[in-house]
């Protein structure tokens, strides 16, 4: 709480350096409603420590007074949806797929996404029940034709679908843990630190393993609407900008108190 706090205050204080009549510029960010460290607690409530991305966007507004943030959560396929028609002004953390740029607008740099300004990269990793003979192995999987599930809108779904594997989309991490552990599919493909805090908080879940190395590496990004980025191109740049740098200066020590926070 008294972090929270100390925040408000300064981003009050901060705003006395605005023009005067100056209101800046509303900036409201959508992130999805399910628990994990980048944003914790489920549904539309913020709980006093956020997550580490809350709390990175956050310090954003604190170096860009011009800004006044506003979160709201959601299913991340509703977060996409009202992305692309501008009910809101970004999205985290979306990872970078050509078609999303019809939804919405990543750092780029001569046509290429600009890694430079993402928010993190995370690996997914494969679930299986054990004991089980599915495993990837760098390159496939040790079965032909894999009872694969991932969750709704991410994009490993497409990934895998495009190597010519079947995917059934779930909505959530224990639901997928609990088809696994009822034989109803072979393997869970999901990002490793989210899957791996589910399984620590949930004994329930002892007989499910993570198998082999990473299926996928991703970066991540803050996705901004076209029509934020057409009204403020400048300032959606500052924010890329200054996101980069408190990435890169506070996004381990965010990481360490979450891990700490978990382990309690």
């Amino acid at each position: 709480m008294r972090t929270v706090l100390r925040a408000v205050l300064l981003c009050w204080a901060m705003s006395l350096l605005l023009p005067a009549g100056a209101q800046g510029v509303e900036f409201h960010v959508a992130y999805e409603d399910k628990d994990s460290y980048d944003h914790t607690g489920n549904g539309a409530v913020m709980p006093d420590e956020p997550g580490v991305v809350v709390e990175l966007v956050d310090l954003v507004q604190q170096r860009l007074p011009e800004l006044r943030l506003r979160y709201s959560r959601k299913p991340w396929a509703r977060c996409l949806a009202e992305l692309e028609v501008g009910a809101v002004d970004a999205v985290f953390s979306s990872s970078f797929k050509p078609e999303r740029l019809a939804i919405g607008v990543y750092p780029m740099h001569k046509g290429q996404v600009d890694r430079r300004f993402r928010i993190d990269s995370k690996t997914y990793s494969l679930y299986t029940k054990r004991p089980s003979t599915l495993a990837w192995d760098g390159s496939g999987f040790g079965k032909r034709s894999p009872a694969l599930i991932a969750l709704r809108g991410y994009a490993i779904v497409d990934d895998l679908r495009k190597q010519g594997l079947t995917v059934n989309e779930v909505n959530s991490p224990e639901d997928a843990f609990r088809m696994l552990l009822a034989g109803r599919a072979d393997g869970f493909v999901h990002l490793t630190e989210f899957a791996d805090y589910k399984l620590k908080k949930n004994r329930d879940f002892a007989a499910i393993a993570k198998s082999g190395p990473p299926v996928a590496v991703k970066d991540y990004y803050l996705q901004i609407s076209h029509r934020f980025h057409n009204e403020h191109p400048a300032l959606a740049q500052r924010i890329w900008n200054t996101l980069r740098e408190v990435r890169q200066s506070d996004s381990e020590r965010l990481l360490g108190k979450y891990l700490r926070r978990s382990s309690e």
